[in-house]
C-alpha cells in the first residue's frame, strides 16, 4: 500500500510531521481528520515493499473479472434497497462462486464491522480490488452516491473485460504467426545455420551481412543461452518493477497514449470513465473542484490525473469545464465541445450521457477495425523475416556457385 508523508495541526493549532499508509491521497486526508488533525501538506512517499510483490507474484489469488463485475452490480442493487452493507456483503460472500471474492468478502464484513470505512477494508485486499476500484468506492463514500457510483463501475468494468476480450480476439492470430516466426528462426539459428556456415567458413567465401546476423545469432543461442533466457525473465522483472513507482508509473501511462493502433482505443476508454464519474459527481452536487478531484483520482491513469490538476486551475480562474478540457492537450475536441454544449444548454448530465454512448460505440467500431489494421503490418514483417532469412542462407551459396563457374 502507498505511504504518505503529512504535516498536519493538532487540536492546539501545533505542527505534526509524520507518515501513514492509505490507499490514496483522500483516503489519507479522512484517517487525520479521524484523529483530530488539521491536513496542511500531503505527499506521496513510497510504495510499501510488499505490494509491490504481490503485484508481481500473488496472481493466483486474483478474482475473475466477470465475478467482480457481477458483485459491483449486485452490490449497488442491495444498496439501493436500502439493505445495510454489511448485511448486503455478507449475502453476497454467501452467493458467489469466485473463492478469491468470497474470502475477501468474508473478511471486509469483519472489517467493516469493526468500524473501518468500505474503501478502506477494500484497500487491504488489492488481489481482488485494484487501486482504481478502491478509489471509485472513496468517490462514492465521499459524495454519498455509492450504489450510483458502483453501477457505472460495473459498466466500466464490463466495458474494458469486453474490450480486452475482443483486442485478444483480433491479437489472437498476429501472436500465433509471430510465434511461429519465431520458432522457426530459432531452429534455423540452432540446425540449419551452422551447417551452412561451416561449408561457406571452408570455401572461403566472403559473407554478406546477412549471413553475418544469422550467424552471429545463432552463437548466442547455442552457446549463452543459459544467459539470454534468465536475462528475458530478469527484463520482465525489471519493467514490473519500474511501472509500480510513481515515476514508472507515469511514464507508462504516458506511452499508452501514443502507441501505435491501440492508442487511439486506449484514449476513448480512459474518456469513457472521465465522462461516466463526472456525470455521476455531478448530478450528485458535489462542488466542481470536488468533484474533479475525485474524478482524477478515479479514471486510472497518472498523466490524466496530473492534467485534471491543471484543468482544476482553470476552474479556480473562474472558467468552465468545458474551456478547461478543451485548453488541455490530451483530451480529444469531441469531449470539450460536447461539455461545452451541455454546459450552455444547462443539460450537462444529458451530453454526458450521450458522449458515453458515442464513445462506447467509438470503442467496439475501432476494435472492429483492427484487424484490418494489424493484418497487413505482420504480413509485411513476416516477409521481411522471410527475405531476410533466405538472403542470409542463400547469398554465400550464389557466390560460390558464381566462383565455381570463373573456375
Amino acid at each position: 500500500m502507498p505511504i504518505y508523508a503529512y504535516k498536519a495541526a493538532d487540536a492546539k493549532g501545533k505542527l505534526v510531521k509524520g507518515e501513514l499508509e492509505a490507499a490514496s491521497e483522500m483516503e489519507a486526508t479522512t484517517q487525520l481528520a479521524k484523529t483530530g488533525y488539521l491536513p496542511i501538506n500531503i505527499s506521496f512517499k513510497a510504495e510499501k515493499a510488499k505490494a509491490a510483490q504481490e503485484g508481481i507474484f500473488k496472481k493466483a489469488g486474483k478474482v475473475g473479472p466477470q465475478a467482480l463485475i457481477i458483485f459491483s452490480r449486485q452490490f449497488s442493487t442491495i444498496l439501493k434497497s436500502g439493505i445495510p452493507i454489511i448485511e448486503g456483503l455478507d449475502v453476497l460472500a454467501e452467493q458467489t462462486d469466485d473463492p478469491a471474492l468470497k474470502k475477501a468478502l468474508g473478511e471486509i464484513v469483519k472489517e467493516v464491522g469493526g468500524g473501518i470505512s468500505l474503501s478502506q477494508a477494500m484497500a487491504k485486499h488489492p488481489n481482488v480490488f485494484s487501486q482504481l476500484y478502491v478509489n471509485t468506492v472513496i468517490a462514492g463514500e465521499s459524495a454519498g452516491v455509492l450504489e450510483n457510483v458502483l453501477f457505472k463501475l460495473s459498466d466500466m468494468l464490463e466495458s474494458d473485460f469486453e474490450t480486452r476480450t475482443n483486442i485478444m480476439a483480433v491479437l489472437r492470430y498476429p501472436i500465433m504467426v509471430i510465434i511461429a516466426m519465431l520458432i522457426a528462426v530459432i531452429i534455423l539459428s540452432i540446425f540449419v545455420v551452422p551447417q551452412f556456415a561451416k561449408i561457406y567458413i571452408e570455401a572461403k567465401v566472403p559473407l554478406p551481412l546477412p549471413t553475418q546476423v544469422m550467424i552471429l545469432i545463432s552463437k548466442l543461442l547455442m552457446n549463452y543461452w543459459y544467459i539470454l533466457i534468465p536475462a528475458v525473465f530478469g527484463l520482465g522483472f525489471a519493467f514490473q518493477r519500474l511501472i509500480n513507482t510513481k515515476q514508472g508509473r507515469f511514464w507508462w501511462d504516458g506511452l499508452k497514449f501514443k502507441t501505435v493502433i491501440v492508442g487511439k482505443i486506449y484514449t476513448k476508454l480512459t474518456m469513457l470513465r472521465f465522462a461516466s464519474m463526472l456525470n455521476v459527481l455531478y448530478q450528485a452536487g458535489l462542488p466542481v473542484l470536488r468533484t474533479m478531484d475525485i474524478v482524477g483520482m478515479t479514471i486510472g491513469n497518472a498523466v490524466l490525473a496530473k492534467e485534471i490538476e491543471k484543468i482544476k486551475r482553470d476552474l479556480t480562474d473562474g472558467k468552465g469545464i468545458s474551456t478547461a478540457v478543451l485548453n488541455s492537450k490530451f483530451f480529444p475536441r469531441m469531449v470539450g465541445f460536447m461539455i461545452s454544449v451541455g454546459e450552455k444548454s444547462g443539460s450537462l448530465p444529458l451530453m454526458l450521457d450521450s458522449l458515453y454512448e458515442y464513445l462506447n460505440m467509438e470503442v467496439k467500431t475501432a476494435i472492429k477495425n483492427l484487424t484490418g489494421s494489424i493484418e497487413p503490418v505482420v504480413t509485411a514483417v513476416l516477409g521481411m523475416v522471410v527475405m531476410g532469412m533466405c538472403l542470409a542462407i542463400f547469398l554465400p551459396l550464389w557466390s560460390m556457385i558464381q566462383v565455381m563457374k570463373g573456375e
